[in-house]
């Protein structure tokens, strides 16, 4: 069974773009990493929502795009692939009707290195869109199936 998990956000689409266009869009907002490995995606179990998710999170303080991005994947899966590629942003309304915009990253990797338990994620897991998974973030499943339209 898979069960998307409306947290109050509404995915309204994908911008593919050029890294330098994304600050034509306010507000930028905290990044994504969408890891691919054995032609499946990564996805960590976030322990405070209870609910499957991409890693992802809050910019720090002058913290660039990118660098949320490689800080978030390791911080929530401990993956370090060898790079990370720009692909564009998503486009999500917030519950108060506001937009917001998240940088999105990809990236490929051969296996999974060694998985920590911490305090947001449990485990992790590499998923084919198909396989039931149980709860997973709404926001993070449309733009899984918005990345394997697009052929990443």
């Amino acid at each position: 069974m898979i069960n998307p998990k409306n947290n109050g956000w509404e995915y309204l689409d994908f911008l593919s773009m050029k890294e330098e266009d994304q600050d034509r869009f306010h507000p930028i907002a905290g990044s994504f990493a969408v890891i691919k490995c054995e032609g499946k995606f990564l996805l960590g179990y976030n322990t405070w929502r209870k609910q499957w998710e991409l890693p992802a999170g809050k910019r720090e303080l002058d913290e660039a795009a990118a660098e949320c991005a490689w800080r978030e994947l390791y911080e929530e899966t401990g993956q370090i692939p060898e790079n990370l590629k720009f692909q564009g942003l998503m486009k999500v309304k917030k519950e108060d009707g506001t937009l917001k915009y998240n940088p999105v990253f990809s990236g490929v990797m051969q296996e999974l290195q060694p998985f920590k338990k911490n305090d947001e994620t449990s485990e992790v897991m590499l998923w084919d869109m198909e396989e039931g998974i149980g709860i997973i973030d709404e926001v993070d499943y449309w733009l899984l199936k918005s990345v394997v339209e697009r052929g990443w």
